[in-house]
């Protein structure tokens, strides 16, 4: 158990723990786990705290709180996959560190199981917030009793460590798949894209309809829970949590059984996939063709875009918040008079602010160019040695941000101002506020990458999911959105004009601060790496 415990701490540093590059800096290694760690639990507490008070408005009545656990449990489950599948082909499959790792006298087994345990607690940390928010809302909201003795708690907890073993199962199982595909076919990108491409729409699916769903479970909850036979195991976790213990057994067998199939049956030929994975991946085949002439600007950014589009982990975590904004904008604008309608029950609330929350918060979550510096890794010297200088440099990848999210934002922007009538004076305001938005993201996110690169990581994953600099390029701005949401509600105890003027004047500052902040220091810090 030694080996295999101090095989666990390598792959959870490799899962969780993605440090600078600041040698022995403990401060800033625990600063990024935190980081990341704070962001699955926000994440999770978001959707848990949420959808459960939601369900439980309509569902407490009728004495019909299971199904809010087959609802959380499947939103678990669905998130685990989301934030661990593609983690797995890097984590588990790609490690750069597997070559020393698959050396040392330990049985390929037991390296698979530390690989696989790393990614079950990252599922299982997800699970707690997402389950424990919605056993507290049901006992909070219940007509039943729900929640109101100690061994509801201690069966939820079962359910909560149970749960992330099928979790995990299945993340291993289609990281396998994402990996295969990536080593087999010729452009293994493009099918992880569109692997992922289905999962979200799926997922945009259902976040479309759940007002309807809701509706529908008013109508007829005991019908929905028996339509829903085909995720039994989910239908078992959630009665075993209200008290069957014979099904919350079976529903733990359900997530141990598979879970240990796995390790057991990859860990097998866990070395021969691995040799087969990166045997691919190391492979070149070159055709002589005809090189196109360019600018160094214009390769510079056809560089960016291809790392963006050509990388899946890079390209589903920095863009998602730009596809949220635009489907967002898009979908009030088709659904107007729906929008409208619910709109009213705010008696005369400024439209305005909220457009702007909405909007700002799916631009927090694009963080775009604060990995761009990480992801060059060691051969950041390359691109030192072009015959370019340091601040064209930034400025190109700080302009490949914005190339994708002003775009996104005016057409976001122009819908919503469509949708949500607001007149012309607040139409502009808000246009302006969110571009200036974007500009000083753009650059504070590039900031951040100068300030807490990672040249080092074992992968992509690494860099863009779990990293200081990203950790901080969404949160900091989010803090910077509330300040303006404050500054908007104090000044309209004045005027109205001090009501807008004030967050304009507050973002202008931050935006002109970066700006002058990266083009003063942004040069040297990048010299110094």
């Amino acid at each position: 158990m030694k080996k295999f415990f101090a095989l666990l701490k390598v792959s959870v540093k490799s899962m969780l723990l993605s440090s600078t590059n600041a040698r022995g800096n403990s401060r800033k290694k625990a600063a990024t786990g935190v980081g990341a760690m704070v962001l699955i639990a926000f994440l999770g507490l978001y959707i848990s705290g949420f959808y459960s008070f939601m369900l439980m408005q309509v569902l407490s009545p009728l004495h019909m709180e299971v199904l809010v656990f087959i609802f959380m449990g499947m939103g678990a489950l669905v998130g685990g996959l989301l934030f661990t599948t593609f983690a797995v082909k890097g984590v588990v499959f790609g490690g750069k560190d597997n070559d020393l790792l698959l050396s040392m006298p330990v049985s390929s087994t037991m390296l698979m199981a530390s690989r696989v345990t790393a990614i079950y607690l990252e599922n299982l940390l997800f699970s707690f917030f997402v389950l424990g928010p919605a056993g507290a809302v049901c006992a909070f909201m219940t007509q039943s009793g729900v929640g109101h003795s100690l061994i509801f708690w201690v069966r939820l907890v079962i359910a909560v460590l149970a749960l992330p073993l099928l979790d995990t199962a299945l993340s291993v199982l289609m990281g396998a798949l994402v990996a295969f595909v990536s080593a087999k076919v010729s452009r293994g990108v493009l099918g992880q894209n569109i692997i992922m491409a289905i999962y979200m729409v799926a997922v945009l699916w259902f976040a479309f309809n759940l007002n309807g769903m809701i509706e529908g479970l008013a109508a007829n909850a005991a019908g929905v829970k028996e339509s829903l036979s085909w995720a039994a195991p989910m239908l078992w976790m959630a009665d075993g949590i209200l008290g069957d213990w014979g099904k919350l057994l079976a529903f733990a067998a359900c997530c141990a059984v598979p879970f240990a199939l796995v390790v057991a049956g990859l860990g097998r030929v866990y070395r021969q996939a691995v040799t087969a994975f990166q045997a691919r991946a190391a492979r070149s085949d070159y055709k002589l063709s005809a090189q196109a002439a360019s600018g160094q600007k214009k390769a510079l950014l056809a560089k960016e875009a291809k790392r963006f589009f050509g990388t899946p982990m890079y390209f589903w975590n920095s863009g998602l918040g730009l596809m949220m904004l635009l489907a967002a904008g898009v979908a009030a604008l088709v659904m107007r008079e729906d929008l409208r309608m619910y709109l009213d029950l705010l008696e005369g609330f400024p439209l305005m602010p909220i457009a702007a929350l909405m909007m700002g918060f799916c631009l927090c979550t694009s963080a775009i160019a604060a990995p761009s510096i990480s992801l060059e890794g060691r051969c950041l010297w390359i691109l030192r040695e072009a015959p370019v200088d340091e601040a064209s440099l930034l400025w190109i990848k700080t302009g490949f941000e914005l190339l994708l999210s002003v775009p996104c934002t005016v057409i976001a922007g122009v819908c919503l101002i469509i949708a949500l009538q607001l007149p012309a004076a607040d139409g502009a305001v808000l246009l302006g506020a969110m571009l200036l938005f974007c500009v000083g993201h753009a650059a504070f996110g590039m900031l951040m990458g100068l300030a807490f690169p990672k040249l080092d990581a074992v992968n992509e994953t690494v860099v863009v999911k779990q990293s200081l600099a990203v950790t901080l390029d969404i949160f900091v701005p989010m803090a910077a959105m509330g300040a303006c949401a404050l500054l908007y509600w104090l000044g309209g105890r004045l005027s109205a004009w001090a009501a807008t003027a004030l967050p304009l004047v507050l973002l202008a500052a931050l935006t002109a601060v970066c700006a002058l902040i990266l083009v003063k220091k942004g040069p040297a810090m990048l010299r110094a790496l």
